[in-house]
């Protein structure tokens, strides 16, 4: 009888709770993963929000500047044919028919 080695025999209780605890880590690690997501996410929706504000700032800019273009053309038109007509031609001026608040859609 002293020939028999001794056998350890894990309890079924014991290997219950490390089978709990491995579980509970790999939940553990799971949520920081989650965590390192959401504010990668959150870094990420503030730069598309910065870009957008950026590029809304950049079609205002255009639309300002385009919107008065076709006023200043209309303008310089008339100019040129007031001047004609002061000149004996018979047009009326065209200065009167343009409306500053026009908005151009390009």
């Amino acid at each position: 009888m002293a020939t028999e080695p001794a056998v350890h025999q894990v309890s079924p209780a014991v290997s219950l709770f490390q089978k709990a605890h491995g579980r509970m880590t790999t939940l553990q690690r799971i949520d920081e993963q989650l965590n390192a997501l959401v504010d990668q996410r959150r870094k990420i929706q503030e730069e598309l929000r910065t870009i957008q504000q950026l590029i809304n700032e950049e079609f205002d800019r255009v639309t300002r500047q385009s919107a008065a273009m076709p006023n200043r053309v209309l303008s310089r038109i008339a100019e040129s044919a007031r001047d004609t007509s002061n000149n004996g031609g018979a047009s009326e001026p065209l200065a009167a028919d343009v409306d500053a608040d026009v908005e151009v859609i390009q």
